[in-house]
């Protein structure tokens, strides 16, 4: 049996694992995803290729657990926020401001290489990216849909459209930085949106 770097197996593997999603997503910020192979991967964690088939069966295999890594925390977190008992407003408010504190924090440039290349990516890699929004996406809509609730003239796909809008200009800017100014113009731009006024 081949020596083990933890006090159990399942440590062992839990660390090798890890191991393998930091390659994947270092191989991904410099390469993008074309560079995932296996063998790659393997010469930077000091594994046979034959010993990653533990781990995934393929580059995609591996692309999804980092993905799902990377991205699993901070879409628990928007959940969590999208489902409380605050005012909806307020809870729009909150997940856009975690969200630009996200796009705010240093990363290695894997995430925005992987989704600059997105509409170039397998259709199966864009599909688990795609379907692990999903959930969010739901929740936001519903969310909107709860704060226009006194507003049945308005439409909450549009809003939820224009929400996107806002979404992404403010993230785009919180990439240099997450200022007060931006805080303070992004929930101006959120609530003015809500509530309809001109």
């Amino acid at each position: 049996m081949p020596r083990i770097a933890a006090p159990t197996v399942k440590e062992h593997r839990d660390h090798q694992h890890e191991a393998i999603l930091d390659a994947v997503g270092a191989i991904l910020a410099e390469q993008g995803y074309e560079g995932v192979e296996l063998a790659v991967v393997g010469e930077r964690v000091g594994l046979a290729r034959t010993s990653l088939y533990r781990y995934a069966r393929d580059r995609d295999e591996l692309v999804a657990q980092w993905l799902e890594r990377a991205f699993g925390p901070a879409m628990a977190d928007a959940q969590s926020v999208l489902g409380s008992s605050d005012a909806p407003v307020e809870r729009l408010v909150t997940w856009l401001e975690g969200q630009l504190e996200f796009a705010a924090a240093p990363r290695d440039g894997a995430a925005a290489r992987l989704m600059a290349e997105f509409d170039h990516l397998p259709e199966q890699i864009q599909a688990l990216v795609i379907d692990g929004h999903r959930p969010l996406r739901d929740a936001l809509a519903a969310t909107v849909e709860e704060a226009l609730a006194s507003q049945p003239e308005r439409d909450p796909a549009l809003v939820l459209a224009l929400l996107d809008g806002i979404a992404g200009a403010a993230t785009r800017q919180a990439a240099s930085g997450f200022s007060a100014q931006l805080r303070a113009e992004t929930r101006h731009a959120v609530t003015s949106l809500l509530s309809g006024e001109a």
